[in-house]
């Protein structure tokens, strides 16, 4: 098909009217017994407006490679199966516009606005490989559409916001190698959209911010190794089951990318990033997030905090990891024991009435304060030892507060 970026040299008879599209879509002869009525144009050149604002067209359309003089009007129109692939166009507009089956515009080139805002598609919208220059802040306006089916738009390209904000996609949001670039705002408002998947494995060349603020979608992909480094992804009050992917993704480097790329991540998002490596049966990774979801909020709470999260952490793993307790009480037991086998018994309190020296129980009985076995009510350590004695008193007492602060925290939340 020849270049659309010379359509001014094309012969006149490639040229059609507006007027009579509208005419055959809005008053067509009617088809012959057995046939089904259709219009298929491709490669003209379309001069004037086409407009068919509020009109219904039961037929379906094809005006592939076609190049449009002026805007294409379908607000509020009704219309069956409509394909534009290939095609140029000033612009598209299309509010309320309703679309019977599905909607078609794949490597076209709209040099202005394309318009969709409250678009109801029963089956899906196509706008893979298409561009879209907008002028005026935005590129694409799909805010409150509602399509049955995909949305899909692998490599497309807009300069200026994709805005489908409130949108709800019953299939995927399919925006795998997209190139979107951000002008006086974000790359793409995508707030409190409702769909079943959306794929943001975009081009490498993206920038700008990406916001899923107060979305809700089941599968959200996100890759990590091939996220552009100059977009930034809001995912304020937003909720999603699976993160992927999860295989081959250590959860160090979800979290490197978090912290790069994700503005403010809050607690929940870390809870539903451990979740999705739960679901996978990744349960260390999910551990993982834990922790550093739970050193993050310490961090956030000010420098007492903090200090109580570095022992926490050290202890028990925010009670994710409780054997490090376990790990703890049995390096101070032996290292305890090994000084007072060395450093023989203290001064018996009541000299030939107390229980019998033994290093081993006395170091318990001091490193764990639920504990009694008499040993240490029955000895008096002076100098050294008592400085030992005291540290593991001491040493336990925190122990024990950590494990229990742990361990209740665990307890207290979902995952």
């Amino acid at each position: 098909m020849d270049d659309l970026a010379a359509t001014a040299a094309w012969p006149v008879e490639r040229q059609v009217r507006a007027e009579v599209l509208a005419r055959l879509l809005l008053n067509g002869p009617v088809p012959e017994p057995g046939c089904a009525a259709a219009l298929d144009l491709r490669g003209a050149r379309v001069a004037g407006r086409l407009d068919l604002t509020g009109a219904r067209v039961p037929v379906p359309v094809k005006l592939m490679s076609c190049a449009f003089d002026e805007r294409l009007v379908v607000d509020y129109a009704e219309v069956t199966w409509w394909n534009l692939d290939g095609s140029q166009m000033p612009g598209f507009e299309g509010e309320g516009l309703q679309v019977g089956l599905w909607l078609g515009m794949r490597n076209a080139v709209v040099s202005d606005e394309l318009w969709l805002h409250d678009a109801r598609l029963s089956g899906g919208l196509d706008l893979s490989g298409t561009v879209v220059e907008g002028a005026s802040g935005f590129a694409v306006m799909g805010k409150q559409m509602i399509i049955d089916g995909d949305l899909r738009a692998r490599g497309l390209q807009t300069r200026g916001e994709l805005r489908l904000s409130r949108s709800r996609i019953g299939g995927t949001l399919d925006l795998t190698g997209a190139r979107l670039t951000a002008t006086s705002s974000g790359a793409a408002d995508l707030d409190a959209i409702h769909a079943r998947r959306v794929e943001l494995d975009l081009h490498p060349s993206c920038a700008g911010r990406l916001s899923l603020a107060a979305a809700t979608v089941e599968v959200l992909v996100a890759d990590p190794d091939i996220w552009p480094a100059h977009c930034n992804l809001d995912l304020s009050s937003a909720s999603f089951t699976t993160l992927q992917p999860t295989t081959n993704c250590p959860p160090g480097t979800r979290l490197n990318w978090l912290a790069q790329h994700v503005i403010a991540p809050s607690p929940a998002i870390y809870s539903q990033i451990a979740a999705a490596y739960r679901q996978a049966g990744q349960e260390q990774a999910a551990r993982h997030v834990l922790i550093h979801r739970e050193r993050a909020r310490y961090r956030a709470l000010g420098k007492a905090a903090t200090v109580w999260g570095l022992l926490l952490n050290a202890v028990v793993g925010f009670g994710y990891r409780p054997s490090r307790a376990l790990l703890w009480v049995a390096a101070l037991t032996a290292s305890g024991t090994w000084y007072f086998t060395w450093a023989g018994p203290p001064r018996a309190v009541n000299p030939g009435g107390g229980p019998t020296w033994d290093p081993l129980l006395y170091v318990l009985d001091l490193l764990l304060p639920f504990l009694s076995l008499g040993q240490r009510s029955a000895w008096d350590p002076t100098h050294l030892a008592k400085a030992v004695a005291l540290a593991l008193t001491i040493t336990g007492w925190i122990l024990a507060t950590a494990v229990v602060g742990g361990v209740t925290r665990l307890l207290n939340r979902d995952t």
